[in-house]
């Protein structure tokens, strides 16, 4: 798979697929699902009707996870949280199984598992 680096330690590949929710442990590290859209205005971090993009990516270490992030490279707004963010890494089974099945079609990784979250390493 060809990767772009985006910055020192994140590449990303070149499938998008639409997000429209994702999983994030909580302080128990229990995962929780919450809505996540395209923030047009930063500043006024707000729900709108276009959902998020998502990616594979991956970092230094070799590790391959799903960088979300919002339509036209603007910003995201995730669920109940007060501001707005450029993009969020979650790993692979934190989205639904739609997406996934998008992002990792004709891929050649392997999935590992790491507690509740799974990652892929390229082969």
């Amino acid at each position: 798979m060809q990767w772009k680096q985006i910055n020192k330690n994140l590449s990303t590949g070149s499938t998008t697929a639409e997000i429209r929710s994702i999983l994030i442990p909580d302080e128990y590290g229990n995962l929780k699902r919450h809505r996540v859209t395209t923030c047009w205005n930063p500043a006024e971090p707000k729900f709108s009707k276009t959902p998020a993009t998502g990616k594979l990516a991956k970092d230094d270490s070799g590790k391959i996870g799903i960088m979300v992030y919002g339509k036209n490279n603007t910003y995201i707004k995730v669920g109940k949280f007060n501001s707005s963010i450029p993009y969020i890494v979650v790993a692979i089974n934190c989205i639904s199984k739609k997406p996934r099945k998008k992002l990792l079609k004709g891929v050649n990784i392997e999935l590992v598992g790491e507690g509740n979250f799974v990652f892929g390493i390229e082969k």
